[in-house]
């Protein structure tokens, strides 16, 4: 539990630092308290030395940066960031919410009524901070830990609330993946790599340092300033840099508060600027933060090669689903053949797996089949037969498109537990209702719909069902040259195309998650049943959703994907 603190903030050249005790429980007494703390550093800082050289008693702060509480438009009434933190005191934190409310360099310093809002949101909303303080365990101590060696604002471990209620799993609108909420292109030109195997938007740790180099670049592009970096990470530099630009021909400021921007980015700066208040004495907001410790829980170790995931678990004496949880990037059964071959463990785990990783043969780290095609093989079959997907046997043999020869070898990846795959977000997708390798046949029904995605082909889609092209064009009364769009809704199979009638949307309807939603809310709107509502979207009833999540509110009468 994080208690209240002195107001700390060193300034070369000062003997006498001065300390305000603001550990009042109502927060106008602690705005109050700040201010007053504020003018007295601006006039500790000038009475070191004057712009002549000369020393002065008199404070010369601008009547300008503190400007009356009561006008709100006014934007932030006091901006001061130390200089040089070089020679601070160094304190120890039992928690690591006490290390974030020591290194926060804005929310303390910038004051809206926006804020205000968003602070009284939250408070409406406890619970949710609770549940999120108790899911970003594993991953807090490490994004302070980086943000502390690049000297960043302390309020960034708390952006990924905003971004995704940390849940290194999310899918946001735009198809934003991720704690961080990257999309695809970004990602790929921060360096985050993307395929079947493997996505490093969904990596905590290298998600993180991506995330924080965009930011670092976004506040050298806004001269230092942290609020138009956050913007422009939220909405796009082109879209913060033209409403500059607009205010700057109407001779009007270009401070973040001034600028008329997307609601959405308008709410977000203020949304991280209240956590950052509300973590920092959450007792008096009547919040109760999850136990963190100020130390590591999780440690990156190096594989040293592809590794399937279910045997890393068990030479780790690890729980299968708490690895993948872990290592969310990871999209399938395996590490990816050609690397990330990092893996993070829990603390506890490390010393037992790094010990039995040498006595692994480099050939029984990954499962592997050799099969010589057979005249009339296709990869779908052959897919079907050893429970597998086309992709992994086109990524395996390195094959560009479906063509394979009669009597040439293929290798067949295989999952070490095959007979068990793990329901994690992120397991092995395998293709239900067919014979797996051993004979068995799975008791859960194959999709009957699918919503189409982003990048998505008729071939694709095809052959993820291990279905021909013509059947899915003929079931959907489409060319197979078609060219798909995100949101449609195509048929899997001829009963579905049958069952559908001419009343029936093809595509499904969503809805956008508004501040201040939950299920329950959306449900009455949409007059449906949360449990409905819950199914349909693939997650459970006392799950938290967050602004900007799309949920499906009209799938029709089939199942979806």
């Amino acid at each position: 539990m994080h208690t209240n603190h002195s107001t700390y903030l060193p300034y070369p050249g000062t003997s006498a630092l001065p300390t305000v005790n603001c550990a009042g429980s109502h927060f106008a007494v602690r705005r109050l308290c700040l201010i007053i703390a504020a003018a007295t550093l601006l006039a500790a800082c000038s009475s070191v030395q004057n712009p002549s050289g000369s020393a002065s008693g008199e404070s010369e702060v601008d009547a300008g940066s503190l400007r009356a509480i009561g006008n709100r438009n006014a934007g932030a009434r006091v901006n001061i960031e130390p200089d040089d933190i070089t020679g601070a005191e160094v304190r120890e934190f039992t928690t690591v919410w006490d290390r974030i409310g020591s290194g926060m360099q804005l929310s303390f310093v910038h004051d809206n009524e926006r804020i205000d809002n968003q602070i009284a949101f939250y408070q409406e909303n406890v619970e949710f901070l609770s549940t999120v303080s108790e899911r970003a365990n594993f991953f807090m101590y490490e994004i302070v830990e980086e943000l502390e060696r690049r000297q960043m604002p302390m309020e960034l471990a708390l952006l990924p609330i905003v971004e995704s209620a940390y849940n290194p799993n999310a899918v946001g609108a735009g198809n934003t993946v991720g704690l961080w909420q990257i999309i695809a292109n970004t990602g790929r030109s921060l360096g985050l790599k993307q395929d079947w195997w493997y996505d490093g938007r969904r990596d905590p740790i290298a998600s993180t340092s991506a995330a924080l180099d965009y930011l670092q670049t976004l506040h050298q592009m806004f001269d230092g300033d942290w609020l138009l970096a956050l913007a422009a990470y939220n909405s796009g530099q082109g879209t913060v840099r033209n409403a500059m630009e607009r205010n700057s021909r109407r001779s009007r400021p270009t401070d973040y508060w001034s600028l008329n921007l997307p609601t959405v980015t308008e709410e977000y700066v203020p949304r991280l600027l209240a956590l950052g208040r509300l973590f920092s004495a959450p007792q008096d907001f009547g919040l109760q933060l999850a136990d963190i410790k100020n130390e590591r829980v999780v440690v990156t170790v190096e594989t040293g090669g592809q590794i399937d995931l279910s045997l890393a678990a068990e030479i780790a004496s690890l729980e299968p689903e708490v690895l993948y949880q872990l290592n969310p990037g990871f999209r399938q059964w395996a590490t990816h053949p050609d690397g990330p071959h990092k893996l993070l463990l829990p603390v506890t785990h490390v010393e037992r797996f790094t010990a039995a990783l040498p006595t692994l043969e480099n050939r029984s780290r990954v499962t592997w089949d050799r099969y010589v095609v057979q005249p009339g093989d296709t990869l779908s079959k052959i897919a079907r037969e050893f429970r597998t997907q086309v992709a992994a046997l086109q990524q395996a043999n390195d094959i560009e498109g479906s063509r394979i020869v009669a009597g040439e070898s293929l290798l067949i990846p295989r999952a070490y537990n095959s007979a068990l795959p793990l329901q994690t977000p992120n397991a092995p997708q395998y293709v239900t209702g067919v014979a797996s390798a051993a004979g068995e046949v799975s008791d859960q029904p194959s999709p009957t719909r699918y919503e189409v995605r982003s990048g998505d082909s008729l071939w694709r889609i095809a052959n993820r069902y291990n279905l021909t092209t013509a059947a899915l064009a003929r079931w959907n009364g489409i060319a197979e040259s078609a060219v798909l769009r995100p949101g449609q809704v195509l048929n899997l199979t001829a009963d579905s195309a049958l069952a559908r009638t001419d009343g029936q949307s093809e595509q499904a309807e969503t809805y956008r998650v508004r501040s201040g939603d939950s299920l329950a809310r959306i449900a009455r709107q949409f007059g449906i049943a949360v449990a409905e509502l819950a199914a349909w979207n693939n997650i459970e009833e006392a799950d938290l959703i967050h602004p900007g999540q799309q949920l499906i509110v009209r799938p029709g009468e089939s199942e979806l994907n």
